[in-house]
């Protein structure tokens, strides 16, 4: 059984053989604060054997990606995604980018706005 081979963790009438605590190393919460919406992305950090789970969130990031489309292709937890994530983070292998939030986006004028109303409120 190979550390590094994926397929040696699961079993096909089991399914996966190492339960999600044991992956996040018994922790429970993250370092960061990663919301579903934050980006991330690999850096291309050479990095020593980082573990399967560790190997399989990174290369998911090769792209800019979100930390809830991470935690559905990895298969694993939402916290625990965000607790290898974490990991990752601390050592540079990946870089985020937090969602913008609503009010920071560009506003219609109030012009616009009332005009539209008009314009309902003609129909």
């Amino acid at each position: 059984m190979s550390r590094g081979d994926p397929e040696a963790f699961v079993d096909s009438a089991a399914g996966r053989l190492i339960r999600p605590y044991a992956v996040a190393g018994g922790r429970t919460a993250p370092n960061e604060d990663f919301h579903l919406v934050t980006y991330v992305v690999a850096t291309g950090r050479a990095l020593g054997d980082l573990g399967p789970d560790h190997d399989d969130i990174l290369s998911l990031c090769d792209r800019p990606i979100s930390v809830a489309e991470v935690s559905a292709l990895s298969g694993l937890p939402l916290a625990v995604t965000k607790i290898l994530l974490s990991d990752l983070l601390g050592w540079r292998a990946i870089d985020t980018r937090a969602p913008v939030p609503v009010f920071e986006r560009a506003r219609p004028s109030t012009d616009l706005l009332e005009k539209v109303l008009d314009a309902l409120y003609k129909l």
